[in-house]
């Protein structure tokens, strides 16, 4: 009796979050309305070019000049630098950049970011356009395969997604077991992180062991 009515006061805090996210939804106008064309990452920005050449770097500390890579995307190795020394137990040039406001630790085809100009995109698409025009499993679709769904594909995508909806009762137990007054997303975050012990095939660096 007593783990009936915890499992029923997990499913009621879920029923509360999902009314929170589908308040917020409602009051950003999200459409479910989308063209079927498939149009990818690729396509829907245009590279700035070839910016593959080389950075002379000349050390007043020494007088010595360095040569430095710069690859066809406009970006050098930050390990490139740990050539400049002074000598004396000097260990080479570090960058030193908090936020990683000019550092770049992967290339990405998914995302774009451009805070300075306010853009946002995913996989080539606005992010305003996607908000307007796109529900969320569209935009899941988006990112997981790097095109917007045609009809047919958003049918069988939420179809797939449907058979793997249902909460493993270990979650709800640990949603249960939070305080009363927790903040929605503090659980939800923490439901999140506990789902990947559920689900360890889910992780690709799992995956091989298993």
């Amino acid at each position: 009796m007593e783990r009936a009515d915890s499992s029923a006061l997990a499913r009621s805090r879920l029923a509360i979050l999902s009314a929170h996210l589908e308040a917020c939804l409602k009051s950003s106008s999200f459409g479910s309305v989308i063209q079927p064309s498939c149009v990818s990452a690729q396509s829907g920005i245009q590279p700035p070019g070839d910016l593959k050449g080389s950075l002379t770097i000349v050390d007043d500390r020494t007088a010595k000049k360095y040569q430095v890579q710069v690859s066809s995307h406009g970006t050098v190795k930050a390990t490139d630098l740990k050539k400049i020394t002074t000598g004396n137990n000097d260990k080479g040039l570090k960058l030193y950049d908090p936020g990683y406001l000019n550092t770049a630790p992967v290339r990405s085809s998914i995302c774009y970011i451009d805070g300075d100009a306010g853009i946002l995109r995913y996989r080539g698409y606005p992010i305003e356009e996607l908000a307007e025009s796109s529900s969320f499993l569209e935009v899941a679709y988006l990112l997981m395969y790097g095109n917007l769904p045609s009809e047919s594909q958003l049918a069988d995508w939420e179809f797939a997604v449907s058979q793997h909806s249902a909460v493993p009762q270990g979650i709800l137990d640990i949603i249960q077991a939070m305080p009363h007054d927790a903040h929605p997303m503090g659980v939800l975050v923490s439901a999140m992180s506990a789902l990947s012990v559920f689900h360890p095939d889910a992780n690709p660096a799992l995956r091989v062991s298993l």
